[in-house]
C-alpha cells in the first residue's frame, strides 16, 4: 500500500525514459493527528518489529508503514531499537573491538543525563560525576527509541484515505 499509492514519474536514462515510483514524495502527520486523542503511547519489547506491531495493533502487517510514519522513522536500521543481544556487537563495530567499556563521556551524578561535563579526577573520585561507557551510552540511546506512538485503530481508515489523496497530488 505504501509504495502503491506513490505517483509515477518519468526518469531519464541514456537514450530513453523509464517509469519509476516517486520515492522522494513524503508526508507527515498533521498537528490534529499528533494530538493525544489520535495517538497512544507504546513501549517496544525486545524483538518487536514495525510489522509485528502493525499486526498486533491493526490486525495486518500491511500497516507497518503507518507505525513508521507516525514515529517519523525513515530508516529502520538506524532509527528502530536494536535487539538487546546484538547491542554489544553493534557497540564494538561502532567504537572498535575492545572499546565498548571505554569512557564515552562524563555527567553529573543524579542529574539530567543530557548534561555532559568535562573530566575532573577529584569530582570523579568524590562521586559527583560519573563516567558513561560507550556501551552504556548506546544502551541509553537504544532505550530511548523504545517509546513510540501508535495511531489509534479508529483513525487508520481516515489516515490511509488522506495518504492516498496526498500522494496522488
Amino acid at each position: 500500500m505504501y509504495f502503491k499509492a506513490m505517483p509515477k514519474l518519468l526518469y531519464p536514462v541514456p537514450g530513453n525514459q523509464i517509469v519509476v515510483k516517486d520515492i522522494f514524495r513524503r508526508i507527515g502527520l498533521d498537528r490534529a493527528i499528533t494530538s493525544k486523542t489520535a495517538l497512544t503511547s507504546y513501549y517496544l519489547q525486545d524483538g518487536d518489529t514495525p510489522e509485528s506491531i502493525a499486526f498486533d495493533f491493526y490486525g495486518s502487517t500491511n500497516y507497518h508503514w503507518i507505525v513508521l510514519i507516525t514515529n517519523d522513522i525513515t530508516n529502520v536500521k538506524t532509527e528502530w531499537p536494536k535487539l538487546q543481544n546484538s547491542l554489544f556487537e553493534y557497540t564494538e563495530s561502532k567504537y572498535g573491538v575492545g572499546n565498548a567499556t571505554e569512557v564515552h563521556h562524563y555527567r553529573i551524578t543524579d542529574s539530567d543525563p543530557e548534561i555532559i561535563v568535562d573530566y575532573d579526577p577529584a569530582k570523579l573520585a568524590a562521586g559527583t560525576i560519573q563516567s558513561i561507557t560507550n556501551y552504556a551510552y548506546e544502551e541509553e540511546v537504544n532505550e530511548s527509541k523504545k517509546q513510540i506512538f501508535l495511531l489509534k485503530p479508529e483513525f487508520v481508515r481516515q489516515f490511509v484515505t488522506t495518504y492516498k489523496k496526498l500522494m496522488a497530488q
